[in-house]
C-alpha cells in the first residue's frame, strides 16, 4: 500500500504523523479547503484515527508525504470515496514544502496506484481561486466538468469548490 515517486515516500497515515500534522495544517494551508486546522492536538489525533479507520474498510487511503531522502514530512495526500463512482483526490502540502510541486508528485503517485487497482475516473475538487492547486489536475489532463460552486465550511469560510476529472488510461 506505500507508494514511492522519484522523490518521495507516501506511507499510510500514523498516530506517529499527529505532531507534524497539527504543527502544520494551520490557517494559510486551509485557506482554500473546507477542515478547518486543528486547535487543539487532540483533534489533529482523532481525525488520523477516522483515516485509520477509514482505510481498514477500504473507503478512504490517507498518506501521509515524506521525503525520501529525509524522511521529512511534507503533507498529506488521500484517494477519498473509494466505493463511488469516481474517487476524489485530496492534497495539502506545509507552507516550508509547497513550490517544490510535491503536491503534483504526491498526486501522480496516487494516480498510478488508482490505475493499477482500476480505477478509471479520478475527480479533483478545488477552490477556483487556489491557482497552485487547480495547476495539478490540468497538469494530468484532467478536464473541467463542473462550474465554481458555493460552498460554506462549518466555519463559516465561503468556497467556490469546481470540479475536474482526471481519466486514466
Amino acid at each position: 500500500m506505500d507508494i514511492h515517486t522519484k522523490r518521495l515516500y507516501l506511507m499510510p497515515v500514523a498516530k506517529e504523523h499527529v505532531p507534524e500534522i497539527f504543527a502544520n495544517f494551520n490557517a494559510q494551508v486551509t485557506e482554500y479547503m473546507i477542515p478547518a486546522p486543528a486547535s487543539e492536538i487532540s483533534e489533529t489525533y482523532d481525525v488520523v484515527c477516522e483515516f485509520i479507520k477509514q482505510r481498514q474498510a477500504g473507503t478512504d487511503y490517507v498518506y501521509a508525504i515524506v521525503l525520501r531522502d529525509s524522511n521529512e514530512f511534507v503533507g498529506l495526500v488521500g484517494l477519498h470515496y473509494l466505493k463511488s463512482d469516481i474517487p476524489h483526490l485530496g492534497i495539502w502540502t506545509k507552507l516550508s514544502a509547497q513550490g517544490n510541486h510535491y503536491g503534483r508528485e504526491a498526486i501522480g503517485g496516487v494516480i498510478e496506484y488508482a490505475k493499477r487497482v482500476g480505477i478509471s475516473k479520478l475527480c479533483y475538487p478545488v477552490d477556483y481561486r487556489n491557482i497552485a492547486s487547480k495547476k495539478i489536475p490540468m497538469f494530468y489532463g484532467g478536464q473541467l466538468v463542473s462550474a465554481s460552486e458555493a460552498v460554506e465550511t462549518a466555519g463559516g469560510k465561503v468556497l467556490q469548490i469546481e470540479k475536474y476529472e482526471i481519466v486514466l488510461d
